[in-house]
């Protein structure tokens, strides 16, 4: 039980730093969008939209890595309640 819950504890973290990964994604998103709305005359618009689409590309990536990480976590989270229960 107790490696389940250092597994648990690992998954946690895990989670917390691809919630953080996701959400620079998203700021780097909007800094993108904000210098097209400051500057969109000097650049190339096209680099840019390649650029966005990569982000995106990266952050739909560890959208879906999260969720098979919470799938995972939820597994464990049950398993961990199950031995409880059973040890109890």
């Amino acid at each position: 039980m107790e490696a389940l819950s250092v597994k648990y504890d690992h998954l946690l973290q895990e989670e917390e730093t691809l919630v953080l990964r996701i959400k620079t994604c998203e700021e780097c998103v909007q800094n993108l969008l904000q210098t097209i709305g400051g500057n969109a005359d000097s650049l190339h618009l096209l680099t840019i939209e390649d650029m966005l689409s990569a982000v995106q590309q990266i952050s739909y990536d560890l959208q879906t890595e999260l969720l098979h990480l919470r799938m995972e976590k939820y597994i464990l989270l049950h398993r961990l309640q199950v031995s409880h229960a059973d040890g109890a």
